[in-house]
């Protein structure tokens, strides 16, 4: 059996009762996070941030991410108080991801080959 890191809780608003964000200290802050939602319920609320009531699912992280399931499990398990679009464009700022200037298409500068896997245009990357 797989056990799932679980950082606090999340009860969503239903008619009845208001949205319970129950946030437990997890690397640099309070936040909620839950794997299991993030690995298997696109929909279903995974992360809030400190400080937030902005509620993320994996749709979310995917859509931040640029289409790329890979880089949004990078960032899902690297939010540890901020909001993911912080540390998305923190990759970007510190030159760890880029941006085909062709498609757009999202990529790690480590770990992409030349040239961009989805429209084939040449890309910048860092040498070993």
């Amino acid at each position: 059996m797989k056990i799932y890191l679980k950082i606090g809780n999340y009860t969503a608003a239903t008619g009845e009762t208001p949205e319970v964000i129950e946030r437990e200290y997890y690397g640099q802050g309070m936040i909620f996070k839950d794997e299991d939602a993030f690995l298997n319920h696109d929909d279903k609320p995974c992360y809030v941030p400190e400080l937030s009531r902005d509620v993320y699912t994996r749709r979310d992280f995917i859509n931040i991410c640029g289409g790329r399931e890979d880089l949004a499990r990078d960032c899902f398990d690297a939010v540890d108080w901020q909001h993911p679009e912080t540390w998305v464009e923190e990759q970007f700022i510190h030159g760890e991801w880029d941006e085909c200037p062709a498609c757009g298409y999202f990529y790690s500068r480590y770990a992409q080959p030349v040239p961009c896997e989805k429209c084939g245009g040449p890309l910048e990357y860092e040498a070993d």
